[in-house]
């Protein structure tokens, strides 16, 4: 019988594309977060600026 190390749990998140005429997939991005390593988010402007009515107020108030 061999010894297996454990292994440790880990969270792969993909990021997709969708186009509405083909429903073609196009792959953004790969992030794997696995337990008790450090994770930081990457900076990017992948997603849109929030549109909620209290985000909006504060950027028209700025």
């Amino acid at each position: 019988m061999t010894k297996r190390t454990p292994r440790k749990s880990a969270l792969t998140i993909r990021v997709y594309r969708i186009d509405p005429a083909t429903g073609r997939r196009t792959h953004l991005h790969r992030e794997t977060v696995r337990l008790g390593e450090p994770y930081t988010r990457p900076l990017t402007n992948d997603w849109p600026a929030c549109a909620c009515p209290r985000c909006l107020a504060t950027r028209a108030a700025s």
